[in-house]
């Protein structure tokens, strides 16, 4: 029996109407929330709740409320800090409320309806929609029923939506997730004894107003409309909009196409892309093939993009080691990027990898609306289905390096870049099952401030609960909504503070760094960063530079000017481990306490120490590495004249 963690998440459906001030939305979960595994234990569950004013004059979102309920409970409020005052602009808002406490104390069974409440105070709000992210431990071997939620991108458009019904993410932009094998096809998730729970669609843009007037932007489905976003635009600002689809009811047996309108004004939602989000429950015992769902980092920048020509590119790299069992397949995968500007910004984008790469730049035109008061987001595809027509990368099992080229089609635009990888990939079960696959979790540190330094009330951990892992990603998220007065710079900087023995220095280590140039508007915005050189990569990373991965410890978020924000982290690993060992010869005394260096060869002219080990009495050795590809040797030195070097090989 091992213990192991995951993340799954749910939404509700958003509610475009207008909610009058002072008065409450109750938002019914599309589905019940569905937990099959056994010995739960809570670690880190975010709500998330995404809303736009609907005021039609200069006012201030007050005494934001938030409820929330399991099952036949009362409804549980809470009262967040107010937001930012108002800039004479429309606004839109993203706030968090940590549940993991009320979880721990409400769970039972493995199903439960779930509710949120929603109130805006002095202020009408519209388009309000939520979703929980739900990361727990469980005990893998109770249970042969499991669950887990996958995350499939939908690639932005190139331009506007206008009143004429556009294609979004191609003609199979929705594949085949109620096909499966009924029907004369392949299936499309790869795993036996498949029950759906929940399907939506997350939608994200930037509603680019750039007049006075009403308008809304709608999705046609299957012949079925829905009406994601609706803006009554008397102020004129232009919005970054999030917006939730319940799409389970959905027969999906065949790839499905999602068109776009703008209505009835012309000329709205730039670069209007996204996720399909599906939650299903399968028989882990009957599967012997996986769907791995990531998120990891896919840039993260400070300043503004480079210019127009090759010489002002920017380049990105990471590298990712698959290690589950052959065969592996690269299935949707995309980077989701997002900049602040005041004006448009024309992003151009290629990613490459060790042995592919895309060729020809793609080219996203966002295009800035009357006063700027949101960020702008897209979605690229890296695999190649995707609109560029050819693969970013090209999985293999072992070392994989995933590279972005960036820049813009005009110079000195587009602030603090920075983005998730979403990377999507079938492979073999492991022998000890896909709790041991490579999975990303979320953890909460604070949830909702307006100040300009935002510090975590407690010592937070990574709570990894295997010995031995492989940390694939760790990826700070900021959502934030800084108050600008006038047209000036904005600075954020996330930091992790340093425990005893870490680091120089007892103090504070730089996670995240970012500004940008805004407008005279506050503007929300979401900041990721990866975060690739802080955090210890394995169980014995003998870099020491590095902080403990899975110690507790406290971190704070500095901005200026004031900000309203929260933050935490997806931080993605695997437990898939391979045995490195040997045996000295020719030692004094017993063989035991030798220090053995165990390195990694990066190059022809490069090596990099991975493990530190020492031998017991006989001369051998034995520990633990996170892959069986690279080539690797050991390194011995009793004294002066005991000392030697292994061959090359690999762990087994």
């Amino acid at each position: 029996m091992a213990s192991r963690l995951k993340m799954i998440e749910y939404s509700t459906q958003t509610d475009i109407t207008t909610l009058a001030a002072a008065t409450i939305k109750y938002l019914t979960g599309n589905t019940n929330i569905y937990i099959p595994e056994s010995t739960l234990v809570f670690k880190s569950v975010l709500l998330e709740l995404f809303v736009a004013g609907d005021n039609t004059t200069t006012a201030s979102l007050t005494t934001p409320t938030i409820g929330f309920k399991l099952g036949s409970a009362a409804m549980n409020w809470i009262v967040l800090p107010n937001p930012n005052a108002n800039a004479a602009q429309h606004e839109s808002w993203q706030l968090a409320r940590d549940m993991t406490t009320y979880f721990t104390s409400n769970w039972s069974g493995n199903a439960m309806a779930w509710n949120v409440g929603w109130s805006g105070g002095t202020i009408a709000t519209a388009n309000i929609g939520a979703k929980i992210l739900i990361t727990y431990q469980y005990e893998d071997s109770i249970s042969n029923t499991r669950i887990k939620t996958i995350r499939i991108p939908i690639e932005s458009t190139r331009s506007i939506l206008t009143t004429s019904y556009q294609t979004v993410g191609g003609a199979a932009a929705i594949p085949a997730l109620t096909n499966f094998g009924n029907f004369g096809l392949t299936p499309y998730l790869p795993e036996t004894g498949i029950t759906i729970r929940q399907i939506y669609l997350d939608l994200q843009f930037n509603d680019a107003c750039n007049s006075t007037g009403n308008f809304s932007g709608a999705t046609l489905i299957n012949n079925i409309q829905f009406t994601f976003w609706r803006n009554a635009a008397t102020l004129n600002s232009s919005r970054w909009g999030r917006a939730f689809q319940n799409l389970t009811s959905f027969i999906l047996t065949g790839a499905t196409s999602i068109q776009m309108i703008s209505s009835p004004v012309t000329s709205r939602f730039t670069t209007t892309g996204g996720l399909i989000v599906c939650t299903y429950e399968y028989d882990h015992s009957g599967s012997t093939a996986i769907y791995n769902s990531l998120m990891v980092g896919g840039v993260d920048t400070s300043g503004w993009i480079g210019g127009t020509g090759v010489t002002y590119m920017g380049a990105w790299s990471k590298n990712m080691y698959i290690e589950e069992p052959a065969p592996i397949k690269l299935k949707e995968s995309a980077v989701a990027l997002y900049l602040i500007d005041s004006g448009g910004v024309g992003l151009q984008i290629a990613v490459t990898g060790s042995t592919t790469g895309q060729t020809v730049l793609t080219t996203y035109s966002m295009i800035v609306g009357s006063v700027q008061a949101g960020q702008y987001s897209l979605f690229h595809r890296i695999d190649a289905s995707g609109q560029n027509g050819s693969a970013g990368i090209n999985l293999t099992r072992g070392k994989n390096l995933y590279q972005i080229n960036f820049g813009s089609n005009t110079p000195q635009v587009g602030w603090n870049l920075s983005g998730i990888l979403y990377l999507n990939y079938i492979s073999g079960k492991h022998i000890n099952g896909d709790g041991a696959h490579m999975k990303t979790c979320f953890q909460l540190v604070s949830s909702g401030m307006t100040v300009t330094r935002v510090q975590g009330a407690t010592a937070v951990a990574c709570p990894i609960p295997e010995t031995n892992y492989y940390q694939g990603g760790f990826l700070t998220y900021v959502a934030c909504t800084p108050a600008m007065a006038a047209a000036t710079d904005c600075a954020y900087s996330l930091m992790a503070q340093q425990n005893t023995g870490e680091g120089e220095n007892f103090g504070w280590e730089l996670l995240y760094n970012g500004q940008g140039r805004e407008g005279a508007r506050n503007a929300l915005q979401t900041l990721y960063g990866a975060a690739r050189s802080n955090f210890t990569r394995w169980n014995g990373d003998p870099d020491p530079d590095r902080l403990n991965l899975i110690s507790a410890r406290q971190y704070r978020l500095d901005s200026g000017p004031t900000n309203f924000a929260y933050y935490g982290y997806y931080y993605s690993y695997s437990a898939i481990m391979f045995t490195v060992s040997g045996t000295c010869t020719g030692y004094s005394s017993d063989g035991s306490g030798i220090p053995i260096d165990v390195y990694r060869v990066v190059s022809t002219t490069s090596d990099e120490i991975i493990l530190n080990l020492t031998t017991v009495a006989g001369g051998t050795f034995t520990g633990q590495w996170i892959d069986n590809t690279d080539t690797l040797y050991a390194a011995a030195r009793q004294d002066d004249t005991h000392v030697g070097r292994s061959r090359n090989g690999t762990a087994t």
